[in-house]
């Protein structure tokens, strides 16, 4: 028994043994295959042949509707208010009443201060008469005593003949005595005439200067629109009692509003030198509104890097001020400008070249602005590095790198 079952284990072993030595000639004698590397990546893409030539961009941004001249309409003296006759947004003529003061201590001070000028004109002007008639009596009262100075001389010769009594000659040095007196009165009298003159005279200006400033403040009473345009915001209502200098209400006139556009420095040093040139730059909002270039902020914005642009416009239908609105800007005519779809420019300021050996090249370019293409809005772009017949690559890639292998399907 032993002996079947030790005969049985030799023969299992003897033929493992076989199994593990046929696995390994074969192993052997199998050949090796050939390691092959993977083929690279090649992106099928699609260009662009560039011809370099004079194009206007146009730089596509946002800008809000301001008015500098925009107005604060206050009251010049303290009042109540009577009567409130316009809403804020409501549209405006020139010298239309808004709001109405209560004006009766403006006409009382008014009328008071024109009766203080009559008052002072008509002090002037009897004056002026008075003094006439002084200068008139003054040469009477010279020729009276001329005649009374001889009518002296001729008693005073009789008298030293004793043809004449001592009490004539005393009636007539005393008639003489008195016409002398007589004429120093009236010459001191238009002595001080002129002096009179002055004060009467300045105290009509002063009249005439109280007349004038009661007047605005009687005439502010009654609060006009100073220009054709929009009541942006009314401050008070009926009743209120208002202080002077005191906010009324918030006045823009249709002649000044203008739109401020943030536009990138490069495009602010365009705008200036266009300024400069003395060359028109046009701009058209969304809505179909007009407008022309008049100044160029001199400061860059710190938080953004971009200039202000000031464009003006006669157009009065202009939406409120504070409205953004989308704007296009027609810039001047630049040269050797590559006209490119925006799938084309990569991170702001690259675009990629296809070179002989179908791989791409990247080039650096300046950003000169935008204009709308026939599907879809184009970029312009320049770079002394591009030449007319590049092909550039107008397919957008995941991740396009100098290097990359590429195959041109267009």
């Amino acid at each position: 028994m032993r002996r079947n079952q030790l005969r049985s284990f030799l023969l299992g072993l003897a033929i493992f043994s076989a199994g593990i030595s046929g696995f390994w000639l074969l192993t052997k004698s199998k050949p090796t295959p050939a390691v092959r590397e993977a083929p690279a990546t090649t992106w099928r893409i699609s260009t662009k042949v560039i011809q370099p030539e004079t194009v206007s961009p146009v730089f596509n941004g946002f800008g809000t509707v301001e008015n500098p001249d925009t107005q604060t309409l206050r009251a010049r003296i303290g009042t109540d208010v009577s009567t409130v006759l316009v809403r804020e947004g409501a549209r405006v003529l020139a010298n239309q009443i808004l709001i109405n003061l209560d004006a009766v201590d403006a006409e009382i001070k008014l009328s008071q201060a024109r009766s203080n000028l009559a008052d002072a004109e008509s002090n002037l002007t009897a004056l002026d008469a008075t003094e006439s008639k002084d200068q008139e009596a003054l040469q009477l009262d010279q020729e009276a005593l001329n005649i009374l100075q001889q009518k002296l001389t001729r008693i005073q010769n009789l008298r030293q003949r004793n043809l004449s009594s001592e009490q004539d000659l005393d009636t007539a040095r005393q008639a003489v005595v008195t016409q002398k007196l007589q004429i120093n009165r009236r010459e001191l009298a238009l002595s001080t005439v002129d002096s009179k003159r002055t004060q009467l005279k300045t105290a009509i200006q002063r009249f005439e200067a109280e007349v004038r400033a009661a007047t605005r403040d009687f005439n502010s009473t009654a609060v006009r629109a100073p220009a054709d345009g929009q009541v942006v915001e009314v401050n008070v209502v009926a009743g209120d009692r208002v202080q002077a200098n005191q906010d009324l209400a918030i006045f823009a006139p249709d002649s000044g509003r203008e739109i401020r556009v943030q536009v990138p420095a490069s495009v602010g040093q365009t705008l200036s030198e266009s300024l400069m040139n003395n060359e028109i730059v046009s701009a058209a909002t969304d809505r179909n509104h007009h407008f022309y270039l008049t100044r160029v902020s001199g400061a860059v914005r710190d938080n953004s890097g971009s200039i202000d642009a000031f464009f003006a416009s006669t157009d009065h239908s202009l939406p409120p001020t504070g409205t953004v609105v989308s704007v296009s800007v027609q810039l001047t005519a630049q040269p050797n400008v590559v006209v490119l779809p925006t799938d084309a420019l990569y991170g702001g300021n690259l675009i990629y070249r296809v070179t002989p050996s179908n791989t791409l090249e990247a080039i650096k370019v300046e950003r000169l602005g935008q204009r709308p293409g026939p599907e879809k809005t184009e970029v312009l772009v320049r770079s002394s590095e591009l030449v007319a017949g590049d092909q550039i690559l107008v397919s957008r890639l995941p991740a396009a790198v100098s290097g990359l292998r590429v195959e041109v399907i267009q």
